[in-house]
C-alpha cells in the first residue's frame, strides 16, 4: 500500500484507558488503523506515535495466520511453504527475521532493489523494535533483525547497538531539520 496520508487521533473511550489511534491512508481508499494503549509517553509526539504504530504493524505482520479454511481448522499446524530461491533482473528476494522476546519471527520473502535497501529497511525495523526488544536483550550486541539473501545465506545482522546509534542519528537529523 502506498501511504498518502497519516492521521493521528485520541478518540474518547467511555470505558477504559485512553488510546491513541494512528491511521495510515493509502491510494485507492485503503487504510490501516493502529490503536495503542499506554499512550501517556506519546502525547503530543507525533513522530514517536507513528514509529510505535509502524513497529506494531511490523510485529503483527509476522504472526502466523490461517490463509484458508483448511489451515483455520488445523489447530495451528500450518502447511509449510519454503522458498528455495527467488530473484529477478533487478534486486533480489530477502527474508527478514525479527527478534520477538525469546522467540524469532520470520516474514515471507520480500523483494528489495538492492542489498543496501534491504539493510536500510532492516535498520528502520530494528529502530522500531528497539523499545520492546531492550527488555529481552541481554547485551546491546544481541541481534534485533537478521536478513537472509535469496540463497538462504545470512546477509545482514542489525544488533541493538547499531539500532541505537541509527536512532540517535535520526533524532539528531530531525532536530537539525527542525531548526
Amino acid at each position: 500500500m502506498q501511504i498518502t496520508e497519516t492521521a493521528i487521533a485520541q478518540p474518547t473511550v467511555s470505558d477504559g484507558p485512553p488510546i491513541l489511534r494512528v491511521t495510515f491512508h493509502g491510494q485507492g481508499g485503503d487504510c490501516v488503523t493502529v490503536d495503542m494503549a499506554n499512550v501517556e509517553s506519546l502525547a503530543g509526539d507525533h513522530s514517536a506515535a507513528i514509529a510505535r504504530a509502524r513497529a506494531i504493524l511490523v510485529q503483527t505482520a509476522t504472526f502466523d495466520v490461517a490463509v484458508n479454511e483448511y489451515d483455520a481448522q488445523s489447530n495451528g499446524d500450518f502447511d509449510q511453504v519454503a522458498v528455495t530461491a527467488a530473484h529477478d533482473q533487478v534486486g533480489g528476494m530477502y527474508v527478514f527475521e525479527y527478534r520477538d522476546g525469546e522467540g524469532v519471527r520470520r516474514v515471507p520473502p520480500a523483494h528489495m532493489p538492492s542489498l543496501q535497501i534491504a539493510r536500510d529497511e532492516a535498520i528502520r525495523c530494528a529502530i522500531e523494535l528497539l523499545p520492546d526488544a531492550e527488555i529481552a536483550m541481554q547485551t546491546e550486541r544481541d541481534w534485533l533483525v537478521r536478513v537472509y539473501d535469496q540463497g538462504g545465506d545470512l546477509a545482514i545482522v542489525i544488533d541493538g547497538q547499531e539500532a541505537k546509534a541509527a536512532s540517535e542519528a535520526d533524532g539528531a537529523s530531525a532536530r537539525s531539520d527542525a531548526s
